[in-house]
């Protein structure tokens, strides 16, 4: 297993490196604060998760669904601090839970027997240390920007497979958690819901860069080794909508 990455190392150099940039702007900051809350789906590569599931419809005869199959999800939260005139930079959090499953009967040479799968993730959480780079200063009624992050996030999933009848019980149990680096680049726009400028409606979309890949144990009678790959690729492309709050600042 992968030895665990430290949260605060990595998030300090960033943070550093964007207040250090602005140090004077950063005093006399016109624009106060940000808050953000939006919804976000990611489309996954999941590559070998889902070449394996496939293994398992190969071997059994079944239909079960990949990730490819499903919406992903996310719940995600923003707080920038304005500054620049062109700059907000801050922090930006990501969680989501879900799984796939499915239930199949399927002919053996002991009869007809109950094929159970599920890929359970309790917890995906991911935190960055991101930044907004305004493309039009002057601009109004919409605010286009590029938005970059990099961070650390942390997963935890665990995948069952059982096979059972009155002659039967054979089963599968993988446990997957671990800490890993994360990034992410892309464009976005905020358009302004008031003409005090206080609430936006903000969507986006971006490429996400991250990947938890290392060597865990496998237990069960349909084990194919005392130690299997666990490989999570969060990588792909993704697009959220949300609402935006400026506060702390003067009126325009």
């Amino acid at each position: 297993m992968n030895p665990p990455i430290r949260p605060v190392a990595i998030l300090s150099l960033p943070l550093i490196l964007a207040f250090v940039a602005f140090p004077a702007r950063a005093a006399t900051a016109e624009g106060g604060w940000s808050a953000t809350l939006y919804v976000q789906e990611a489309f996954p590569k999941q590559t070998r998760t889902n070449a394996q599931i496939d293994e398992i419809n190969a071997a059994f005869g079944t239909h079960f669904d990949t990730w490819d199959d499903i919406h992903n999800l996310s719940l995600g939260a923003k707080l920038f601090r304005h500054v620049a005139p062109r700059w907000w930079v801050g922090l930006e959090a990501d969680w989501s839970a879900g799984e796939i499953s499915g239930k199949a009967t399927i002919d053996t040479l002991a009869g007809a027997a109950r094929v159970s799968f599920e890929q359970r993730y309790s917890i995906y959480a991911d935190l960055m240390a991101a930044g907004h780079f305004l493309l039009c200063d002057a601009c109004r009624r919409v605010e286009p920007f590029v938005l970059a992050g990099a961070g650390v996030a942390y997963e935890k999933d665990r995948t069952t497979l059982t096979l059972r009848n009155e002659f039967l019980d054979e089963g599968l149990l993988v446990r997957n958690d671990g800490w890993f680096p994360v990034a992410t680049a892309g464009l976005g726009v905020n358009v302004p819901l008031s003409a005090r400028r206080s609430s936006f409606l903000e969507a986006g979309v971006a490429y996400f860069w991250g990947r938890l890949e290392h060597r865990v144990p496998a237990s069960g009678s349909l084990a194919p080794a005392p130690e299997v790959t666990a490989d999570t690729d969060s990588s792909g492309p993704n697009y959220w909508v949300g609402f935006a709050w400026r506060f702390g600042a003067p009126a325009p």
